[in-house]
């Protein structure tokens, strides 16, 4: 498994973003306090970062907790990138780093 960054929600509740390398799949754990809390992606098939972003408020709500905010979702966007690694995380570390090379 690779791991992304996680990212806080508040002080004792966070989210980690997963690519399973032999699976090919996404998935993001969810923790409270020191305790994972569920896995969002464990049955689905989130072969795409977009795959889960579309529906990870659903899951947050169903696990009691508040939906993303935009920059969160961004972060989690980024990390489940990173996380699987290869030329898309290669290009997301050279868009960050040298912005004006990818927008204008």
């Amino acid at each position: 498994m690779a791991y992304g960054k996680s990212i806080d929600l508040d002080e004792s509740t966070h989210i980690l973003p997963v690519f399973d390398p032999v699976l090919r799949t996404f998935s993001v754990q969810l923790w409270k306090g020191s305790q994972p809390a569920g896995i969002h992606g464990l049955v689905e098939n989130f072969s795409h970062p977009d795959d889960v972003l579309d529906t990870i408020d659903e899951f947050l709500e169903r696990s009691g907790v508040r939906a993303l905010t935009e920059d969160e979702i961004g972060k989690l966007g980024g990390e489940l990138i990173r996380s699987k690694g290869g030329p898309d995380a290669a290009i997301l570390e050279l868009a960050l780093k040298h912005p004006q090379l990818f927008f204008w």
